[in-house]
């Protein structure tokens, strides 16, 4: 299905693209690239294959954003060049809070795991927040919460105000004391679109990010699902007989 071979991995296949955009040679092949994937999709759809024909249009997508936004795609791939070259896994939450944030323009925010047993989500990384709010939110379960929607609509939140979100109405209280009136959150995906958490940004002031910023932060919410999906599941391994897993914090779970 994918013209390039495989499931492609743009932030390793396109590195290059934000500095040759203006080369015809490539932009004929990515473009070439973008039409299989339409057709693909289109032949997919016939076939009652929905899932499948989503997927193709998605890569065809971003595809067509590589293209027409060299420079944003150049950010992106910069945050995820980072993921890829994390020595210890246990600072791969922060490293990925600190891209988002980064692509996002705030300097605030967190990332959440969805805890499984309880489909809660809960705090494994964050930047500027007090112990008030890490204890407010230390397990999420709502839909009142951008995080707790966006997790339950698998869908990207913003509130641009939260002052004037009724739904959030009762979460003001923190917001108030922690210092932020908006708030958008994105969730991370795995590579077969599962749930793996959410990570969301804070700003001071009532604010809506710009539909670029909110594009690449929903692409880099699957590569940065992706990364940590494979990190997961590497702490889950067996030790002494017994299955090993690792909490949030990076500590082991016997």
């Amino acid at each position: 299905m994918d013209a390039l071979g495989g499931d492609p991995q743009w932030s390793e296949t396109f590195p290059w693209l934000a500095r040759t955009s203006q080369s015809w040679k490539l932009r004929r092949l990515l473009e070439e690239a973008e039409a299989v994937h339409r057709r693909s999709a289109d032949r997919l759809r016939a076939l009652g294959q929905e899932d499948l024909a989503q997927r193709a249009d998605k890569f065809a997508a971003w595809i067509r954003f590589d293209l027409d936004e060299p420079l944003a795609a150049r950010r992106l791939y910069t945050a995820t060049r980072d993921l890829r070259e994390v020595s210890r896994p246990g600072s791969l939450f922060g490293t990925a809070l600190d891209g988002a944030l980064s692509l996002a323009g705030a300097d605030r925010g967190n990332i959440q795991l969805l805890d499984p047993a309880t489909g809660s989500l809960r705090i494994a990384a964050q930047r500027g927040f007090g112990a008030e709010f890490l204890d407010y939110f230390a397990a999420v379960d709502d839909d009142r919460s951008a995080c707790g929607r966006a997790a339950k609509e698998r869908a990207q939140t913003v509130i641009v105000d939260v002052n004037r979100d009724e739904s959030f109405a009762p979460h003001r209280d923190i917001a108030a004391a922690s210092g932020f009136r908006a708030v958008q959150s994105t969730p991370l995906v795995d590579r077969a679109g599962h749930l793996v958490g959410v990570v969301s940004t804070h700003y001071p002031r009532p604010y809506s990010p710009s539909e670029l910023d909110l594009q690449l932060l929903r692409r880099y919410g699957e590569l940065a699902g992706r990364a940590m999906s494979k990190h997961l599941s590497a702490t889950r391994h067996h030790r002494d007989g017994k299955p090993l897993t690792r909490a949030v914090d990076g500590s082991p779970v016997l």
